[in-house]
């Protein structure tokens, strides 16, 4: 056995030349990272669990709690929908020789009580419910040479049950986490056994199936989280619950069914942690595969589709993109092969084909005892195209008691994906029926497309009384054919068994009914009418429905019969044998149908193919064109088996099969699918909005589409996406080299060829302005008229742009930038401009410029004579003369307001000039300086002195 993870909480699941070159970089990239349909995913999942499965039972010679069991259902369910089997995977093997050494190794380990154990002591519950599991899918959807190790499984699993649930005994997170999936794996299992035992045992397997389905009830709101618990707070825990459920069936008053719907509620609307499509372990975790791919397939089993969840619809989408190279999801703590089980087992629920087939109604109706006339039951079924294609399915009904028949209400039946449709099943049977019969029919609904996927679901008519449930025991022993004989499609042979009862044979006709089913179909039955012991049924596997080839289980199954007292009730009982079922002998005809669109936008078609015999001897007595399963268009073949003819399809998906039967009685049908699609696909750019500025060169561009059929997005030519359902969202994150007004181009182009253009036109502008001003910083400037300052900001840019200048009232300038002419009102001293340029981007630029204000003269200090001093003589006057911002352009100093004469300026900085104080008389003089600063201001400055010559 192998290791396995940490319980809960430890560890959690967690220019031309540029887009060559962006197209070989999408090219290059691996299978994983590009977009992939379900199918694609599925089938490399498949090839890749097929040999690494096999590889590591090989290798450690065991079968582990987990990995084969969970596998093998993976990969029956994988084969029933479709899926190539024949694929080498890498061990070289093809995938369904490795799936049935998977399946044989299973039931080579199963002890004689029914059930498997680890090392002879351990995990008994975990290890019997998976390998259970894995056979309940290779009985249901493979083979049903095992269904004998099922039935014994089923038996062991009976003793076992306590309070509706089968206990976990292994505690690893979150494989096998709880008692919820536990219980739910074995119900699988009895849910397929049933259909193995004689009715009074598939009763019992009920009653077991209907506790466990009301433990699972009783807990849905359960948030225990231990180990062997009975809660089911994690998401897998309520997947595994939606599987327990559907194995369970309807359940009283449809408890059942209401149960998986409120479990999908609660699935669908259950968050992950950063708004994430797939589902974490709790609400609002990350998301990991394992929860994911769990979750999808519970909402497979609940009906959800993902046409109508968008939930379920991006879950799946998400999960593809986790995906490796490989084929694997090796993501989170669990295993790899388990994420890539269930995700492998979500994803081929939603493949191309799939077809499900239920009854509508009662399945079990009673006819009357000894009516004299015939008498007939009729049953509803329905039939749903669970695929993502349009399908053509053959329908049939064997079974039945000799003298019984059932018609089906039409042999063909054509639905598009997603639809559902009802058919009526006629069971007629003969006058004077005896008590206590039982006929059993199943209604096969076989898909043209996809060769081997079927569904089916089985009718009882019946006249009571109903087989009992206690009495005396009875053996069944198979007469013919012998254990592993041969039976060869359209050829046959004849079915016979014994019935005893303490040794005495039970004879009829009035004594129960023996029913011979093989690979789990009834195939006919009998009631002994000669009373020579000798239960038979003819039976000949038709060449044109049968398909169950390979080993398979052939049982006669005896129905028990109730008697009038004293005399005891005789059991129901069985006997199981392989059969091997051989294919046709001679090969069928050759049908080629040509090679017509799978989309197209018209509605007349020229339809050709050829038909011709591959047995010597074999001719072709029959071929037929049958469009959305109508009437057959007949026709003869041509010269070399050509035949052709001209078609009207209809809107949306068409069927087209060509049907071919030689003289040998073999018959091979082949279809095409082909969809007329007149509509151009819903395209709606939801972001850039039109006209909308940007100032990032990588754009991202979401675009929503609707379409009928699926849908390829180009966003800006090199981003590409494909929709496979036909609608939903794109979002692309575009490169745009230019500046300036820029128009992006989403197409969405369908399947069919139909196209829609949606362009929204830009403006990008990553850059920020230019700006510069009028005046220079630190400028200095003298007086103005009422201080008033005009001036102008410069803008350069490719954008429309707005101007603020210390706050206030926003200017705009126009694309291509300009000029905003303002005025500002000045102060003395320093004036700062704090200007802010904003680009329609949101681009801002921010620019601050000081201008000096002078409105104050030159100022002297008369550093001599003092003033007020007296002077004599010839005198030099020296003074020191400032401004407070500008230069000192000129200085004239005069006395007494006349005589004025040039101030020379020293080298010191100072100002001087001579005078002779004799010319004037003695007394008080003034010294008067003219000064005028560079920007204008001018004043005079007057000084006393006294003169005494």
């Amino acid at each position: 056995m192998h290791s396995h993870t940490p319980p809960p909480h430890a560890r959690r699941l967690p220019a031309l030349s540029w887009l060559v070159a962006l197209m070989a970089a999408i090219l290059a990239l691996p299978a994983s990272a590009q977009t992939q349909t379900n199918t694609q995913a599925t089938q490399r999942a498949i090839n890749f669990l097929s040999a690494d499965v096999v590889h590591w039972t090989q290798e450690n010679n065991c079968v582990a709690c987990h990995r084969q069991g969970a596998v093998v259902y993976g990969m029956a369910n994988a084969k029933a929908n479709g899926y190539d089997m024949n694929f080498v995977a890498a061990n070289g093997r093809t995938n369904q020789q490795n799936l049935d050494f998977l399946a044989g190794r299973i039931r080579t380990d199963q002890l004689a009580n029914g059930s498997w154990i680890h090392d002879g002591r351990f995990y008994r519950n975990e290890k019997t419910s998976f390998s259970v599991f894995g056979l309940a899918g290779y009985d249901q959807n493979v083979s049903t040479q095992y269904s004998s190790a099922l039935v014994a499984a089923a038996n062991w699993a009976l003793l076992i049950q306590t309070g509706g649930r089968w206990q976990s005994d292994h505690a690893s997170f979150p494989v096998d986490h709880g008692s919820v999936s536990t219980t739910a794996r074995l119900m699988t299992g009895l849910a397929q056994a049933k259909q193995r035992v004689d009715p009074a045992q598939a009763a019992r397997y009920q009653a077991v199936l209907d506790s466990a389905a009301a433990y699972l009830r009783n807990n849905l709101n359960n948030n225990d989280t231990s180990a062997a618990g009975d809660g089911m707070p994690y998401t897998f825990q309520m997947a595994w619950a939606m599987v327990g459920l559907k194995a369970a069936g309807p359940g009283p008053n449809e408890a059942n069914t209401t149960a998986l719907d409120q479990l999908a509620e609660r699935l669908i609307n259950r968050p992950s942690a950063g708004g994430v499509p797939g589902w974490g372990n709790l609400a609002n975790e990350a998301a990991n595969d394992f929860a994911t791919g769990s979750a999808i397939y519970g909402l497979c089993l609940a009906g959800r589709e993902p046409a109508t969840e968008p939930r379920l619809r991006n879950a799946i989408e998400w999960l593809k993109t986790r995906q490796s190279a490989d084929g694997s999801w090796r993501t989170g703590a669990a295993t790899f092969d388990i994420p890539t089980t269930f995700a492998a087992l979500g994803l081929s629920c939603f493949g191309d084909f799939s077809v499900l087939v239920s009854v509508d109604g009662a399945s079990r109706q009673q006819l009357g005892v000894n009516i004299p006339g015939t008498q007939q039951a009729l049953f509803t079924f329905k039939v749903k195209n669970h695929g993502y294609q349009a399908d053509t399915y053959t329908l049939s009904v064997p079974g039945g008691l000799p003298g019984w028949s059932a018609t089906v209400s039409q042999p063909t039946l054509f639905l598009p994906a997603g639809d559902e449709d009802t058919v009526t099943v006629t069971v007629t049977a003969p006058p004077l029926l005896y008590p206590a019969l039982t006929s059993e029919f199943t209604l096969i609904a076989a898909s043209g497309g996809a060769p081997g996927v079927s569904g089916s679901a089985r009718a009882t008519a019946y006249t009571p009384p109903l087989p009992p449930v206690t009495g005396t025991a009875t053996t069944t022993i198979i007469q013919t054919p012998a254990a592993n004989s041969r039976i060869v499609i359209g050829t046959g042979g004849t079915l016979s068994a014994r019935v005893t009862s303490g040794g005495t044979p039970v004879t009829g006709p009035t004594r129960g009914v023996v029913t011979f089913y093989v690979a789990g179909v009834p195939v006919g039955a009998d009631t002994d009418e000669d009373g020579d012991g000798l239960y038979t049924s003819s039976w000949v596997p038709a060449v044109d429905s049968w398909t169950m080839t390979g080993a398979q289980d052939y049982r006669a199954v005896y129905s028990g019969v109730e008697r009038a007292p004293p005399l005891a009730n005789l059991l129901g009982s069985l006997d199981s044998r392989t059969l091997i079922i051989d294919p046709f002998p001679h090969l069928t005809p050759n049908v080629t149908i040509g090679n017509p669109p799978a989309f197209t936008r018209e509605t007349e078609l020229d339809i050709w193919g050829y038909v011709t015999p591959r047995t010597n001897g074999a001719v072709i007595e029959y071929a037929a064109f049958i469009i959305n399963g109508g009437p057959p268009i007949v026709l003869t073949p041509g010269h070399g088996g050509y035949v052709g003819t001209h078609i009207t399809l209809a809107d949306g998906p068409n069927i087209i099969q060509l049907t071919a039967r030689d003289s040998f009685g073999g018959v091979t049908t082949k279809q095409v699918n082909l969809t007329v699609d007149r509509v151009a696909p819903t395209l709606t750019i939801l972001s850039p909005v039109n006209g909308t500025s940007l100032g990032a060169s990588l754009v991202t561009v979401t675009s929503s589409v609707e379409d009928q059929t699926p849908v390829r997005v180009e966003t800006q030519w090199a981003h590409v996406a494909l929709l496979e359902f036909g609608d939903g969202t794109v979002t692309a994150r575009v490169n745009m080299p230019n500046y300036g007004e820029q128009g992006i181009l989403v197409r969405a182009t369908d399947s069919a060829g139909n196209v829609t253009d949606r362009v929204v036109t830009v403006w990008l502008d990553p850059g920020t302005p230019t700006v510069s001003t009028t005046f220079a910083e630190g400028q200095l400037h003298g007086p103005m008229p009422g201080h008033q300052f005009s001036y102008g900001v410069n803008v350069q840019t490719v954008s429309a742009t707005t101007v603020r200048v210390n706050g206030g009232a926003p200017i705009s300038l126009p694309r291509g930038g300009g000029q905003a002419q303002l005025t500002a009102t000045l102060v003395p001293g320093v004036n700062t401009f704090n200007i802010t340029v904003t680009s329609e981007t949101g681009a801002t630029t921010t620019l601050i410029r000081r201008l000096n204000y002078d409105v104050q003269a030159p100022v002297a200090t008369l550093l001599s004579p003092a003033p007020g001093s007296t002077v004599s003589g010839i005198i030099t006057v020296r003074a020191r003369v400032t401004d407070n911002y500008a230069t000192v352009n000129n200085l004239g100093i005069s006395r007494d307001m006349s005589s004025i004469r040039a101030g020379v300026l020293q080298a010191d900085g100072t100002w001087t000039a001579e005078f002779d104080t004799r010319e004037l008389v003695d007394g008080a003089h003034t010294l008067d300086f003219w000064m005028n600063d560079g920007v204008g201001n001018s004043t005079i400055q007057s000084f006393t002195f006294n003169v005494d010559n």
